[in-house]
């Protein structure tokens, strides 16, 4: 053979190749879209999804998949996610070094999660935990691992979202809970199973939340890992505004009016492992009511919450994921106690909130938790607080000491009417507790003083001889007066010792029980008494 026939021979093979490769090119999109969209949908267990076009690159050996939607079968409508491209292609400068990896960059992704589609996950997971726990048949893995192999068969070294955005929708109309400009991207995502505790793929991620607030993560996950992924990571929020997150916490006893949130710490959750770790975090200028509301069985003002003081009220388990926080400070906030419970509702608050917790953890086995508390009580009297927690081996484990002095005993006439079914036109009002309890036994005392009092009557020429009457029988131990003071003031004295008969109540609930117990129920009705006399 000649050498010009030999060069028609091998150039007109090569332009029949090219020919061939640019049919091919054309060609293939449509049968491998099928055929992707079939085997994906065929891994994937209670999702399907659907792939608007594919483009096949035979030269570059890359994939375009476009308009790809994401369709939880159990919630279809509206539809989990949707993407806008998704580029999967070999990584060159990796195969000159002899790996055979891939890249995959994915464009302006769209999530659209509900509470409906988030309550079937966690139903989906806590199922198969229950059946591997008992032994039992467990229900199949969701299959996304083996779906996102058959897209591109070639292990992911490089991942990259850009323009991202998420939103969380409760199951009813509330603001959303929205990030959006999230940028993520991760490398060395490699198809091998990794040991607990290992995280081979570094990842970043950072976006907006809202208008105003920010997100940085920093950390590394398992992407490969069953039956979902696991990720080490740092984070840190910005001024976080409090409302947006009423999605999240509405099913809390919780009313958020106002307030910012910023912290810092990290995370590791994986099917190992779930902590979280908090290094500080912010409440700036919160205003944040808790709201007591009691069942159908409770009885008229919250009196079966106090014939049941003495009980335990709630028993704490061990969490399953494990948080703690080094620091909790809250600034410049206003906190209240709403009671559903009493007639009438009452609210009693701080405001000018100052509030330092450390070491704070929902499992706490080793060390002490501290807190700090200065403010003003319902609005007008010095409030300090100092607390320590200790490990609840054998029930709570505490030391409290609480002082307000000189509240104006107006702000506090719904919580007068509820108690003890009367109310003031003026008076100052001065709370004293020290307290402890360990090992089931608790000891101490709280102390009310009360100055100035004007009981209200409108037969005004009685509100002395009203006072005066009920000072006379606190004097005469009917109430457990302690202490002889100025005819302006009235202090009782009740001591605390006992035993919590639960000893795994809250420690919380104890607090409350002992409060209440001790003030609520064996000083407030004391004053209704010689008032209602008073009134004969």
């Amino acid at each position: 053979m000649t050498l010009r026939k030999f060069s028609y021979w091998f150039f007109g093979s090569i332009a029949v190749l090219i020919v061939l490769l640019i049919a091919l090119d054309f060609l293939i999109d449509a049968p491998l879209r099928n055929y992707m969209e079939r085997e994906v949908n065929h891994r994937l267990k209670g999702y399907k999804v659907q792939i608007g076009a594919l483009n096949f690159h035979v030269f570059g050996f890359s994939l375009d998949l476009e308009r790809i939607v994401v369709i939880q079968q159990a919630n279809p409508t509206p539809p989990l996610a949707e993407i806008k491209k998704l580029t999967a292609s070999i990584q060159w400068r990796s195969l000159l070094r002899g790996r055979i990896v891939s890249d995959y960059r994915i464009e302006r992704p769209v999530v659209y999660l509900n509470f409906a589609a988030a309550q079937e996950e966690i139903n989906h997971s806590q199922k198969k935990s229950d059946a591997e726990e008992k032994g039992k048949p467990a229900p199949p893995d969701r299959g996304w691992q083996k779906a996102i192999q058959t897209i591109y068969p070639v292990k992911i070294n490089h991942l990259e979202m850009v323009d991202g955005d998420l939103t969380y929708v409760d199951n009813i109309p509330l603001k959303q809970i929205h990030f959006r400009k999230i940028h993520f991207v991760a490398e060395n995502i490699l198809n091998v199973e990794s040991a607990p505790h290992v995280y081979p793929s570094p990842v970043h991620l950072e976006g907006a939340i809202f208008d105003r607030g920010q997100i940085r993560l920093n950390g590394k996950a398992d992407f490969l890992a069953v039956p979902y992924i696991g990720i080490q990571t740092g984070f840190n929020v910005d001024q976080l505004d409090l409302r947006d997150l009423e999605p999240l916490i509405r099913r809390l006893p919780l009313i958020v009016h106002q307030g910012t949130l910023s912290g810092a710490g990290e995370v590791e959750y994986s099917p190992q492992t779930q902590t979280v770790h908090i290094e500080k975090i912010l409440l700036d200028q919160a205003h944040i009511d808790y709201v007591y509301q009691p069942g159908p069985a409770a009885s008229k003002s919250g009196d079966k919450a106090a014939e049941t003081a003495k009980e335990a009220s709630t028993t704490e388990s061990a969490p399953s994921t494990l948080i703690t926080v080094d620091e909790l400070d809250i600034a410049r906030s206003n906190l209240g106690f709403i009671n559903k419970g009493a007639k009438p509702n009452y609210r009693v608050y701080i405001n000018q909130t100052e509030l330092q917790l450390t070491h704070l953890s929902n499992h706490l086995t080793e060390g002490k938790t501290e807190a700090k508390l200065k403010g003003k009580f319902m609005g007008s009297g010095n409030l300090g607080a100092n607390a320590v927690f200790r490990p609840q081996k054998k029930g709570p484990n505490l030391n409290l000491a609480v002082s307000i002095e000189e509240t104006d005993l107006k702000t506090m006439n719904d919580l007068l009417r509820a108690y003890g079914n009367f109310d003031v036109a003026a008076g100052a009002f001065s709370f004293f507790m020290e307290l402890a309890v360990r090992e089931g036994n608790v000891t101490g005392y709280v102390k009310p003083l009360f100055q100035k009092i004007k009981v209200y009557d409108r037969r005004q020429d009685k509100e002395k001889s009203a006072f005066h009457k009920l000072y006379e029988r606190l004097v005469g131990g009917v109430s457990k007066l302690l202490e002889n003071q100025p005819r302006d003031e009235v202090a009782t004295r009740a001591d605390l010792s006992g035993r919590i008969e639960n000893p795994k109540s809250s420690t919380w609930d104890t607090i409350i029980r002992i409060i209440e117990n001790a003030f609520f129920k064996a000083i407030l009705p004391g004053f209704e008494k010689e008032v209602s006399q008073s009134k004969q």
